[in-house]
């Protein structure tokens, strides 16, 4: 959107942005805070600030009337850095935002508040990383032991919204829609069984499940269809499942858009996966996930809602986030796969569990 098609400010209707930079399941998290904002102050512009490879998470996102994006750069990339953040500085000014919401609470998103001009800065007071908080001049109150939704909430509660109801409504693009279904049905995955997706990579090593396990589950339940997701660099554990899987199956790890992943888990009527973006967006679709946790905490982390099944078998050292103290993942080994096999079943048995999102949003 360029400078002179941003409608003039109104009486009561503050200029938003909402900074959350990274990473795909933080960003899902903070979803809900859009809404809320646009339910309470409709006629409010209301932007968001993310980096460019996230940028199709929030494409044609209805609360949203802008994305501006924002690179990222290594450490050393310091002359990059700069003349990108003057380059974002100078869209931001130019827009005049009123208030400038960090729901990441780094430094590399605090150090972008006072770039926006906004009167209002303000950071959640539990996020006090990086000393991000000293970039700001208010801070909301939030809970620690909350999930991250939750968490996000309070910054929109303590903006007076109403924060009940909490939704998504995570946008699926039509080409990326009708891409998904021309794939599936190629694959001769017509819809006529249960179709679920398998999500064996994760961000970390630690919390990832052996790709053997997944291939087990699959291969105890014949009358599924699989769909085996994942990015670019995780084709290689996608196709150690795929393998092993004796079942009818797809792989698509490596070859979709942001876009279209997001239009193939749409079509899933279950996931089973780790903690990982693809699980978050399954959540924010209404699509059950099978999640498999160990290192992070299910209920900070776990897929948001009731619909879904975790399975988590706590330690002594659980739960250790990034800083795992163990070489085996003994946490992600108690998993057994007859147990993500029981759990997928009970799932696919509940009436309410159907293809969901047929059409293009």
């Amino acid at each position: 959107m360029t400078q002179q098609q941003i409608p003039e400010k109104q009486a009561g209707s503050p200029r938003i942005l909402i900074i959350k930079r990274s990473s795909l399941g933080d960003i899902v998290h903070a979803l809900p805070v859009a809404n809320a904002l646009r339910d309470t102050y409709p006629d409010s512009y209301i932007a968001w600030l993310v980096e460019s490879h996230f940028f199709d998470i929030l494409d044609r996102h209805p609360a949203l009337d802008e994305v501006i994006t924002i690179e990222r750069y290594a450490a050393h990339q310091v002359s990059s850095l700069i003349r990108d953040t003057l380059r974002v500085r100078g869209e931001l000014l130019k827009r005049d935002f009123d208030w400038a919401v960090d729901l990441q609470g780094l430094l590399k998103s605090a150090y972008l508040l006072p770039c926006t001009g906004a009167e209002r800065r303000i950071g959640l007071r539990h996020e006090r990383r990086e000393l991000s908080h000293r970039w700001c001049n208010e801070l909301a109150p939030a809970s620690q032991q909350a999930h991250a939704v939750l968490c996000c909430l309070q910054m929109a509660r303590y903006l007076d919204c109403d924060i009940s109801s909490p939704r998504f409504d995570l946008h699926v693009d039509a080409d990326a829609a009708a891409w998904a279904d021309e794939t599936l049905a190629e694959a001769g995955l017509d819809g006529s069984r249960p179709l679920v997706g398998i999500n064996p990579g994760a961000s970390s090593p630690h919390k990832q499940w052996p790709p053997e396990r997944f291939a087990t589950v699959a291969n105890v339940l014949p009358d599924v269809d699989w769909v085996i997701l994942g990015g670019p660099g995780e084709v290689e554990v996608a196709q150690q499942v795929a393998g092993e899987v004796k079942t009818p199956h797809l792989v698509t790890a490596g070859r979709t858009s942001l876009k279209q992943l997001v239009a193939v888990i749409s079509r899933l009527d279950a996931l089973v996966t780790a903690d990982t973006g693809p699980m978050h967006i399954a959540a924010a679709l209404e699509v059950p996930s099978v999640a498999l946790f160990g290192p992070t905490d299910p209920a900070k982390t776990g897929p948001f809602g009731d619909i879904h099944r975790v399975i988590c078998h706590p330690q002594d050292c659980s739960f250790c986030k990034r800083k795992p103290t163990c070489r085996d993942y003994h946490c992600m080994l108690a998993i057994t796969p007859q147990e993500v096999a029981d759990a997928l079943a009970e799932v696919l048995q509940r009436p309410t569990t159907a293809r969901k999102h047929t059409i293009p949003l």
